[in-house]
C-alpha cells in the first residue's frame, strides 16, 4: 500500500500591537489583509496542504486559525493543529479574545499543551514544534525582531518553505530558496 503524503502548513506572525493596521473590520488595510492570508491558505489547500498549524498566539496566529476554520467549512478534509505553548497562555488576555481563542479550540482538530507551564523558553519550544511538523511556514513577517524573526531563521535553517505576506505592502513572497515544488 503506497504511503499517504500531504502538506503542512505552520503560522508565525506578529501580535496585532505590532501591526501596522488595527485589528477592526474598520481598518481597510487590515480586511485586506486577511483577504490576502486566506488567499494563501486556500492556494495552498489547493496544493495538497490538509494539516495546518496555529500557535494560537493573539493576531496573526488568531486570524490564519480562524480563516483555516472558515475554509474547513467547505472543505472538510482540512485539518487545524493549536499548538499551546503553556496551560495559562491566555490568562492575561482580553476576555472577547479569551472567547475568539476557546472558539478555535472547540473547533480544532487536534490541540497541544507543549510545556508544563511558563518558563522562558515555552514560546521556542511552541515555534520549534511548529516548524519541526509542518513542511511550509507561512508567517506575516516586516523584518522586525522577535518571536517570528526567530521561528523565520528557524524554518529556514530546517530547509521548510518560507512564505511571507509583508503585513505593511501585503506582498506575498518567498523567503529563502525552496519553493513549493521542491516538496510536492
Amino acid at each position: 500500500m503506497a504511503e499517504v503524503t500531504y502538506m503542512r502548513v505552520a503560522f508565525s506572525g506578529h501580535r496585532p500591537e505590532k501591526m501596522p493596521f488595527a485589528e477592526s473590520m474598520d481598518d481597510r488595510n487590515y480586511i485586506a489583509f486577511r483577504v490576502i492570508t486566506k488567499k494563501v491558505i486556500r492556494r495552498l489547500a489547493e496544493r495538497g496542504a490538509e494539516w495546518f498549524i496555529s500557535g494560537m498566539a493573539q493576531g496573526f496566529d488568531t486570524w490564519a486559525a480562524e480563516d483555516v476554520l472558515e475554509l474547513k467549512l467547505t472543505d472538510p478534509g482540512i485539518k487545524l493543529d493549536c499548538a499551546i505553548p503553556y496551560p495559562r497562555q491566555a490568562s492575561g488576555w482580553s476576555e472577547p479574545y479569551r472567547l475568539r481563542r476557546q472558539r478555535i479550540l472547540d473547533r480544532c482538530d487536534q490541540s497541544e499543551v507543549l510545556c508544563p507551564s511558563y518558563s522562558n523558553i515555552c514560546f521556542f519550544v511552541r515555534n520549534r514544534y511548529m516548524v519541526d511538523n509542518a513542511d511550509v511556514l507561512v508567517c506575516a513577517y516586516d523584518g522586525k525582531s522577535g518571536g517570528t524573526s526567530y521561528t523565520l531563521d528557524y524554518a529556514l535553517k530546517s530547509g521548510k518553505v518560507v512564505i511571507n505576506i509583508n503585513p505593511r505592502t501585503r506582498e506575498v513572497s518567498f523567503i529563502g530558496s525552496k519553493r513549493l515544488e521542491d516538496i510536492l
